[in-house]
């Protein structure tokens, strides 16, 4: 049975091969390859990973339609993940916002200093061997983090864009304190005066209506967007 899905690991990862550079989706006409989920998903790596170690999960995983549909459930959630970011860039891009190029700079400091620090190497010039031995250069590499580095940033800018105005009343904040005596009681069960509670409960709402206000307006960005699935 192992050299059966042995096979199949082996044949899996040759039909990703073949396929990685083909679409898993278009975006309002941006594509979206293959390559990208499964660099994103890291999937071959974590099955095989989990077929050293579990051997029989790993059968499962792979010789059955359950664990095949498992694995094609999580492949899909992170697509959906790549697209929502897409859209959201896409959307940050078309409002003119832009990424202050000092905060994309420690950004990248930061993230090849973690690198280093995961991989144990003492220095860039360690790092840039490391890299080297992949056929990649430190400079490429530095500006791949940037493309990742400017875009985070726009997304970030752009749900303060859309969340920016939301606001808590004082009708509402009262109103909530009113309708939910147990959440404000204190050890012995005595109710918490509104004026100790007021600023804690203004923050905890003002979160959940930006929240809400996000998810409606990405929701309505998703269902105006025109995205084609190939994966």
């Amino acid at each position: 049975m192992r050299t059966i899905v042995s096979g199949l690991l082996i044949a899996t990862c040759l039909t990703f091969a073949l396929f990685a550079d083909e679409p898993a989706a278009v975006v309002n006409g941006e594509e979206i390859t293959r390559q990208q989920v499964q660099s994103e998903a890291n999937l071959y790596q974590i099955v095989f990973g989990i077929y050293q170690q579990f051997p029989r999960f790993g059968e499962a995983l792979l010789g059955t339609e359950e664990g095949s549909a498992l694995l094609d459930r999580f492949e899909r959630d992170v697509l959906n993940d790549i697209i929502d970011r897409m859209l959201m860039t896409q959307a940050a891009l078309d409002m003119g916002l832009t990424a202050d190029e000092d905060e994309v700079q420690e950004l990248v400091d930061s993230t090849i200093a973690r690198i280093m620090q995961q991989n144990q190497l003492a220095s860039e010039a360690e790092l840039e061997a490391a890299l080297a031995q992949q056929g990649r250069t430190l400079e490429n590499f530095r500006e791949e983090i940037a493309v990742d580095a400017r875009e985070h940033l726009v997304r970030q800018g752009l749900r303060e864009e859309i969340t920016g105005e939301a606001t808590v009343s004082d009708e509402e904040l009262r109103a909530y304190y009113d309708d939910n005596p147990d959440q404000f009681q204190d050890a012995d069960g005595e109710m918490l005066p509104f004026e100790e509670i007021e600023e804690e409960l203004r923050q905890e709402l003002l979160q959940r209506k930006r929240s809400q206000t996000w998810e409606e307006w990405l929701s309505a960005l998703r269902e105006e967007a025109d995205i084609t699935i190939n994966l």
